[in-house]
C-alpha cells in the first residue's frame, strides 16, 4: 500500500478495519449459505415430488412388480421440458426426476427446476436416447453426504443385506414403465471403458455386459446378455473414481 499522510493513513486503517469486519461477516454468511445448500436442494425435490407423484399403492412391491404411482408428466414438463422420466427405488427412498441436458455439464450443479445448487440433478448421459431404448443408458447423480441424490448407492458395498432389500428400481416415462433388476456394482476410474454408449444388440455388447457382471463386488446370480437393455447408475467415489450400479430391464409396461 502506498504511504499517505497521517490523516490519510488513519482513514486507510479505518477502511481496512471495516473491510476486515465485512469480509469476516461475508465469510460467515458464505459458510451459513453453504451449510444450507443441501437442505435447499432437498426441499426443491421434495416439492417437485409432492406436486408430481401420487402414490397409489401402499404396500411395497415384490420381485418384478413395480410400484403403482401416478406421475404428472404435464406438470413436470411445465417445470422443465428436459425432464424425461422419474427414477424410483422400491425401498431406499431414491425418488427423483431424470433430466437430459445438452451436455453432461448442464445439470451438474443445478436442480431439475434449474435452481443453482451443488446437489445438481439426476441426469442421463447426453449421448443417450431420451426414451431409454438404448442397449446401454447411463444416469448420473452426486454422492451427497446426507445420502440424498445417489448418496445411498454406496450402501450396496457398505451394508450387509442392502442388495437383498434393494434389488429393483423403476423408471417411469410418459409412455412406459420400465422395471430393472440390479445385477452388478463396483468402483471404477472416471475414464473407464464402462462409460461407452451407442451399442447395438450384438456380441460386442454381450461381452461388454459380461465384464460388468464379472467385476461385481457380489455375485448376484443374475445373468445379463447382448439382448438386455442395461441402465448404469453412476456416482462419485473419491478423486477420479466412480461407483457404478448396473440394472437390466425385466419388463416394459405401457404407461396407463
Amino acid at each position: 500500500m502506498m504511504k499517505k499522510s497521517r490523516s490519510g493513513s488513519s482513514k486507510a486503517n479505518l477502511f481496512c478495519l471495516l473491510a476486515g469486519i465485512l469480509l469476516t461477516v461475508s465469510s460467515l454468511f458464505g459458510l451459513k449459505k453453504s451449510a444450507k445448500e443441501p437442505e435447499i436442494g432437498r426441499s426443491v425435490y421434495q416439492k417437485i415430488e409432492a406436486q408430481a407423484v401420487k402414490q397409489q399403492q401402499a404396500d411395497k412391491p415384490e420381485s418384478n412388480e413395480f410400484q403403482k404411482v401416478q406421475i404428472d408428466f404435464k406438470h413436470l414438463s411445465k417445470i422443465n421440458k428436459d425432464i424425461i422420466g422419474w427414477l424410483l427405488f422400491d425401498q431406499n427412498g431414491i425418488s427423483y426426476p431424470v433430466v437430459l441436458g445438452r451436455d453432461n455439464e448442464e445439470y451438474l450443479y443445478q436442480t431439475a427446476d434449474k435452481t443453482k445448487n451443488p446437489a445438481g440433478s439426476i441426469f442421463m448421459d447426453a449421448l443417450c436416447s431420451a426414451d431409454f431404448e438404448d442397449s446401454h443408458t447411463i444416469i448420473y447423480g452426486h454422492n451427497m453426504r446426507d445420502f440424498s441424490m445417489f448418496g445411498k448407492l454406496k450402501q450396496y458395498r457398505l451394508e450387509e443385506g442392502y442388495y437383498e432389500k434393494n434389488r429393483f428400481f423403476t423408471i417411469y416415462t410418459p409412455k412406459k414403465i420400465l422395471r430393472y433388476e440390479i445385477f452388478a456394482w463396483y468402483e471404477a476410474p472416471d475414464d473407464d471403458s464402462v462409460y461407452q454408449v451407442g451399442f447395438t444388440a450384438d456380441q460386442a455388447f454381450g461381452g461388454f455386459v459380461e465384464k460388468m457382471r464379472q467385476r461385481s463386488l457380489k455375485e448376484t446370480g443374475i445373468l445379463a446378455d447382448q439382448w438386455d437393455k442395461v441402465v448404469t447408475l453412476s456416482t462419485c467415489s473419491g478423486e477420479g473414481r466412480r461407483f457404478l450400479v448396473h440394472g437390466k430391464r425385466i419388463s416394459a409396461t405401457p404407461y396407463p
